[in-house]
């Protein structure tokens, strides 16, 4: 598939390279399957494990494919959702290469370097990318930047998440100020992401991650405290607080759920017309290795797009 235009009556089919448990790419094939409505059908199936990719595509009426760019066949476009972002790149390649329409899970890629590559094989290729953590469409969103609007400068803002899992969770974070705050981050000034094994997806308690905006950012050069509450947690959901030189808001709640997101990724693959910004795409996931890496080595680190 090229960069045709798709009927946008018809369901949609996509091919989904990486659908082991946990997976994005297995929990929505199964949702589309739960929920026609969204206009989107998991239709063939791809994972290094034969046996998991046979299993749930009995389970959805799917096809397995034999290859990861065989995925592709007769489909509208595909999702890259395997577990190890390292590895996108190598999965999102072929499909880039041929000109694909292809969603990419967050953080879009196993580095910033490897992001910058994906986005030129798209230019290079008339490709169309696509990546996001569902944070990033909200119902929320508009009545935030409403009380955003009434706070006069902001000053100060923190936003929290669940889980034990920093290198899956922080995209999300970060995806909660995209949609909110804007673009324009310019440092991690501070990560403190207490990790078992130094593996950032085994947290063994709260992580916090200090972040600058830029002066000439929509909001002005505001700080604020990123924060997963680590192990241990029974509640699952996300908040933000902000303070400007006007008053203090109430804890903002984000909806969460995929239907805003899943709608934006039908509109992707039918049209091709990319939701995102590639510059917003390039941020946040530079925004993302800065906080890995000021865990690691001490901050503060720029969160430079355009760097390695």
């Amino acid at each position: 598939m090229t960069s045709q235009t798709v009927s946008t009556h018809a369901a949609l089919r996509l091919g989904i390279v990486g659908c082991a448990p946990f997976t994005h790419g297995r929990m929505w094939a199964e949702q589309w399957q739960r929920e026609p409505e969204h206009g989107l059908v998991a239709a063939r199936l791809w994972d290094d494990d034969p046996a998991v990719a046979a299993q749930l595509a009995a389970q959805v009426g799917a096809e397995v494919a034999a290859t990861p760019e065989a995925v592709a066949d007769g489909c509208d476009g595909v999702l890259i959702t395997a577990l190890d972002a390292g590895r996108y790149l190598e999965l999102a390649r072929p499909h880039l290469l041929a000109g694909r329409r292809v969603f990419l899970n967050r953080p879009l890629a196993g580095s910033l370097p490897d992001a910058r590559e994906i986005l030129a094989l798209a230019d290079a290729h008339d490709a169309r990318v696509y990546s996001a953590s569902a944070l990033l469409h909200t119902h929320a969103a508009e009545r935030i930047r409403t009380v955003l609007a009434e706070l006069g400068e902001l000053r100060f803002f923190s936003v929290t998440g669940p889980t034990d899992t920093a290198d899956w969770y922080l995209p999300h974070l970060f995806a909660c100020l995209a949609g909110t705050l804007g673009s324009g981050l310019a440092r991690v000034l501070h990560a403190d992401l207490p990790c078992i094994d130094g593996d950032p997806h085994r947290l063994s308690g709260p992580a916090i991650v200090s972040v600058a905006y830029r002066a000439d950012a929509a909001v002005g050069p505001a700080r604020g405290v990123l924060a997963l509450v680590g192990p241990g947690s029974d509640w699952y959901g996300f908040t933000l607080k902000l303070y400007g030189s006007l008053g203090i808001s109430q804890d903002l709640e984000f909806d969460v759920g995929y239907g805003l997101m899943f709608a934006a990724m039908r509109d992707f693959f039918a049209s091709g017309a990319e939701p995102l910004p590639r510059a917003l795409l390039l941020e946040q996931t530079a925004a993302h290795y800065a906080a890995l890496r000021a865990a690691r080595q001490g901050g503060p680190v720029e969160i430079d797009s355009q760097g390695a």
